[in-house]
């Protein structure tokens, strides 16, 4: 017996529903949703970091222009 042959699972066969049956399955659930999420809130803060970063730069582009124009007016 090949390795290849002891990690094939046919969905109709007793080997199948054993293992659907056991809590590797729920596991390898829970693992895979809480990956997703801890990616997807990764993905969210690096969204946020680079919107606040333009956020500010807009605003310190404001700052300045209202500075020059009252400068400007004395």
């Amino acid at each position: 017996v090949t390795i290849l042959e002891d990690r094939k699972v046919c969905t109709g066969s007793e080997k199948f529903f054993k293992m659907c049956e056991s809590n590797e399955v729920h596991f390898l659930m829970a693992l895979a949703a809480n990956w997703g999420y801890l990616k997807d809130a990764s993905r969210m803060q690096k969204y946020e970091d680079i919107k606040s970063k333009e956020e500010q730069e807009l605003h310190d582009i404001h700052s300045t222009r209202s500075k020059e124009r009252l400068n400007a007016y004395t």
